[in-house]
């Protein structure tokens, strides 16, 4: 039995992220209407690909025509390759895909318990997807009625970050442009950017608003309680 989608409003649903840390797997977007589907990330593995697919089929969703990476990062991109469509991404994203292509070998060696190297273990489908389709500032693209705005905001999580809004639904993807550095990278002064959140949820016509590793937040609850947690850092 396919796992279930989470409707989010009409056209627009997610492939809700898994709430065991440990396994790392984001929200995946999904924009499905009449004639075609946009996912917004693409899962961290061909597997968690193929439950992504099996859940679009339980719905009969049209094929996956176009995937946007909100950024490069493995848990994000590794999916792609199960869906055989074209990736949208910001410029910086390509680069930054190519030399993790050529570092994956050097990380698979060295650090055998690596998520990373867990994700492919055994994929012998996966093949990383590059973006055919790069912009460096914004980008619109019109499906069947509503209108995709890509915008890249990076922030010290990775410097290819986009936000992808849907203003007919009142919808914002954010991938983890506001969080702070991977593990790996983290230091006592680069935390998570509440402010960079704030702006976004302060936008006028926005009610929805999904990153990659929580539960979507309602706008005006939402905002509350992070202007008591900006206060508090005062």
């Amino acid at each position: 039995m396919s796992e279930s989608l989470q409707q989010l409003a009409e056209n627009i649903w997610i492939f809700p992220r898994d709430r065991d840390a440990n396994k790392v797997r984001p929200n995946v977007g999904i924009i499905c209407t009449a004639t075609q589907t946009v996912l917004i990330d693409s899962g961290n593995s061909p597997s968690h690909a193929r439950r992504i697919q099996a859940a679009l089929e339980s719905i009969q969703a049209p094929p996956v025509s176009r995937i946007i990476y909100t950024h490069h990062h493995w848990d994000h991109t590794f999916g792609a390759c199960v869906f055989g469509a074209s990736v949208i991404a910001h410029d910086l994203c390509q680069e930054l895909l190519t030399h993790s292509a050529a570092q994956l070998s050097k990380q698979q060696e060295s650090a055998q318990h690596n998520p990373l190297a867990q994700a492919i273990e055994r994929e012998s489908t996966f093949r990383y997807i590059l973006p055919s389709t790069t912009f460096a500032r914004t980008m619109t693209l019109p499906l069947d009625g509503l209108t995709l705005e890509l915008e890249h905001v990076g922030g010290v999580h990775a410097a290819d970050s986009i936000v992808v809004r849907i203003k007919e639904r009142g919808v914002m993807f954010l991938g983890d442009c506001y969080y702070p550095p991977p593990a790996y990278q983290q230091s006592d002064k680069r935390k998570t950017n509440w402010s960079m959140l704030a702006s976004f949820i302060k936008e006028p016509g926005f009610e929805i608003f999904v990153d990659g590793h929580s539960n979507p937040l309602k706008g005006a609850e939402f905002l509350k309680r992070l202007s008591i947690s900006l206060m508090a850092r005062i």
